[in-house]
């Protein structure tokens, strides 16, 4: 997670370097100009939740975990929806990228080390698994939020 925020600061001040002068880049009309034109910072702002995840040793944690997977899923599936299938060979890669997901999410449900640790009883599985799907879709809405929204208001 350290590395995707780092990244993205980086890329957004060679975004910024590119633009402005060197001196005048960091104003504050400059920095939110290149928040209007770039995508930054939606990954790091959405691996918090995998982050905070990871630390819980509870259904929270569990929750924040499985959401994010399925994040992924929706989110691939959006993608698909969006831009379509280009040819035969990028069909067997999205499946292969689809597998990875959707293997987590059955390791998640499956495993009980994983269910010993953050304390998930077999009976309420269900109804978190729906609760994950729900952190999935949020997931998704802020980003399209963030997409959309802030970045048309920015203009």
């Amino acid at each position: 997670m350290i590395c995707i925020w780092v990244w993205e600061f980086t890329s957004f001040d060679k975004l910024l370097e590119t633009i402005f002068p060197w001196e005048n880049r960091y104003d504050l009309p400059n920095i939110i100009y290149g928040f209007r034109i770039s995508n930054v910072f939606t990954a790091s702002i959405l691996s918090l939740a995998i982050a905070v995840g990871l630390f819980l040793k509870n259904k929270i944690g569990w929750l924040l975990i499985t959401g994010w997977f399925y994040f992924i899923l929706i989110n691939l599936f959006k993608s698909l929806a969006e831009d379509g299938l280009p040819d035969i060979s990028m069909f067997f890669q999205l499946f292969f990228l689809l597998l990875i997901p959707v293997g987590f999410i059955f390791l998640m449900n499956r495993l009980k080390g994983i269910k010993q640790y953050h304390r998930i009883e077999n009976k309420k599985q269900m109804s978190l698994n729906l609760w994950a799907i729900g952190i999935g879709v949020l997931l998704i809405s802020l980003r399209l939020l963030k997409k959309f929204l802030v970045q048309s208001w920015l203009t």
